[in-house]
């Protein structure tokens, strides 16, 4: 069986993923002096998730005062109003000793992480209480400095992990393929840090384009357990210019021109219903992902939509000089990592066109993160020895939706798995293989080439997105969801017999295709029929047939698991270790903010 592998390596700890959590996992497990393989699906640093962040991440400015000296913290924003900003964002939904993990070691790897960000000479703009503003790229930038200055990593580039591989519920290897030359290779490993990011699972997304849940699956079959999974932000995309359409320029805008005043409007003009206390509490700020994301939805549910599905900001409120202001805002941040008059490499002109001469500007929703993932604790296990998971590929800080940093999460996240990973390798053997669970991978891997007849990859991957798209999007009742679930159970039947055009191993993006379409099966079977069974709105699970907020019956997690081939499901109380869990019931998700009693204040 071993012949089958075109290489063998021989780790103590395996990274997989290429940006933020991977790189610092793996950072921070050879600090700790295991010998680190670091594999990514493309280029580390210039792949994953990170590269697209367009907006701020931070720290309470209680550390950032205290641990990293920053002159402009402001030590009024303080570790417990974090704590409790965050889990209330959660929709009390947020397990509360991750809630701290993030809260703890978020400022340690900040520390760090700004020494190699000087190193590299990135410069990022910064602002109270403790958070700084930078493009994607000279974020990572950044990470791939600190692995430079890290010595004991092997990094393996245009490969990716297909399959973690056990036994008796202890990691033993992980299964690799060469892009470019399509060999199977084989890890012998005692550890696993998977930091591989979220799924999405709609044809409207502002991520990488291949956001498949590689990670969350490989982690199901190898006997871990998914939660959460039915929690996925959107925010407002940009669908004009056709050029743009995915760009998250519209939310940079929002986040970053806070001086200027807009309308949303509908195709026939009309203002959506947006009560100005819900704009002033969320307009400029993260919590409107949420509130655009509602008032989009329940306005798209009723056909009031434009021509590219989106709705129409209005800037006409505003002077000439106060939107030349505002753009003067926006480029004295971000001719820092763009050209002038561009963002992202791409043209600004069309859109400043269009603000100066009042042309409502049509923008739509894409998917961004998905707050589930594999469970895991605070010391980023998985109930599968030598098994961890950082990140988005992870669940537990934001519950419902997210409000606070993503790439804060992962660094922090990533920093400890890569420490706890290390430590257990020291001390652990290395398992022998289970032969016969080998041989199985191997057979599904290449066993693809001998289909005949079936649909072929992309085909897959557009009607799982056209499933979602009609069932599982912003807006969900019990029909849709319903119907949505049939149908992935088909397209899992389907994959069965996915059938390649090219019969070439090299370089062959259409198997990589096939191989992601199973894991985006597995986690939009787990989302939906956590969706199905939640019969209530929470976060940004928003269902027209159940709009009220239940903490009575449904203040539970759904929690998935692999048993003999099928997807199980069971339920369990968030930990709530410093907060008390709250009753009752609120009217919907927006009202559940504006509720006095719950004294939110970001």
């Amino acid at each position: 069986m071993l012949q089958d592998f075109g290489r063998i390596i021989e780790t103590d700890v395996v990274a997989v993923g290429g940006s933020g959590a991977g790189i610092t996992a793996a950072v921070y497990a050879a600090r700790a002096g295991a010998r680190v393989a670091l594999v990514s699906k493309g280029k580390i640093g210039v792949s994953g998730n990170a590269i697209m962040a367009g907006g701020g991440f931070g720290v309470d400015g209680e550390s950032g005062k205290n641990l990293l000296h920053l002159d402009f913290a402001d030590p009024s924003f303080t570790k417990e109003r974090l704590f409790d900003c965050i889990v209330k964002e959660s929709f009390y939904l947020a397990d509360q000793n991750m809630v701290r993990q993030y809260i703890d070691d978020g400022p340690i790897v900040m520390k760090d992480y700004l020494g190699w960000a000087e190193r590299a000479g990135q410069d990022f703009f910064c602002c109270p209480p403790a958070n700084w503003i930078a493009s994607g790229l000279s974020f990572t930038k950044a990470l791939v400095q600190g692995l430079k200055e890290t010595a004991g990593i092997q990094t393996f580039e245009d490969m990716m992990i297909v399959e973690v591989l056990t036994n008796e519920k202890t990691v033993c290897g992980a299964v690799g393929i060469d892009i470019y030359t399509g060999e199977a290779v084989l890890f012998r490993t005692k550890a696993v840090v998977i930091g591989t990011g979220g799924y999405m699972p709609f044809s409207m997304n502002n991520t990488v384009t291949d956001m498949t849940g590689d990670g969350p699956a490989m982690a199901y079959r190898a006997g871990a357990r998914l939660t959460d999974m039915e929690f996925i932000l959107s925010f407002p995309t940009a669908v004009v210019p056709q050029e743009m359409r995915g760009s998250i320029y519209p939310y940079v805008f929002e986040y970053n021109m806070r001086n200027l005043k807009y309308t949303i409007r509908d195709k026939n003009g009309d203002p959506l219903p947006i009560p100005e206390e819900v704009v002033k509490l969320s307009r400029g700020g993260k919590l409107s992902k949420l509130v655009t994301s509602y008032y989009f939805g329940y306005a798209a549910d009723q056909g009031l939509a434009g021509p590219n599905g989106g709705f129409f900001y209005d800037y006409s409120a505003n002077s000439r000089e106060e939107k030349e202001a505002g753009l003067k805002i926006f480029y004295d941040r971000f001719d820092r990592w763009h050209r002038h008059g561009y963002y992202k490499g791409e043209s600004l002109a069309t859109v400043e066109r269009m603000l100066f001469a009042d042309e409502p500007i049509e923008v739509g929703i894409g998917a961004e993160y998905c707050m589930g993932g594999v469970e895991i604790d605070d010391q980023m296990q998985t109930g599968v020895d030598g098994l961890y998971v950082a990140g988005e590929a992870g669940s537990g800080v934001f519950g419902a939706c997210r409000v606070g940093d993503g790439l804060v999460e992962m660094m922090c996240q990533g920093m400890r798995a890569g420490r706890n990973a290390a430590a257990y390798a020291e001390q652990s053997k290395l398992h022998a293989l289970d032969e016969a669970q080998s041989a199985q991978c191997l057979n599904k891997i290449f066993g693809i080439f001998e289909h005949r007849g079936g649909m072929n990859a992309l085909t897959l991957y557009e009607e799982i997105q056209k499933a979602c798209d009609e069932g599982f999007g912003l807006i969900r009742s019990e029909e849709r969801l319903k119907k949505a679930l049939r149908r992935i159970e088909e397209l899992e039947a389907e994959w069965k017999n996915v059938t390649l055009v090219s019969q070439s191993r090299a370089y062959n993006l259409e198997w990589l295709g096939a191989l992601q379409t199973q894991n985006l099966l597995t986690c939009c079977k787990a989302g939906i029929l956590a969706a199905i069974e939640r019969k209530e709105s929470r976060g940004c699970h928003i269902r027209k047939d159940y709009p009220q907020v239940d903490h009575d019956n449904y203040l539970i997690k759904y929690v998935h698991h692999d048993e003999a081939g099928e997807m199980k499901t069971e339920i369990r109380r968030p930990i709530a270790d410093r907060m008390p869990l709250p009753t009752g019931k609120r009217e919907n998700v927006i009202e559940y903010f504006l509720d006095p009693a719950l004294k939110y204040k970001r």
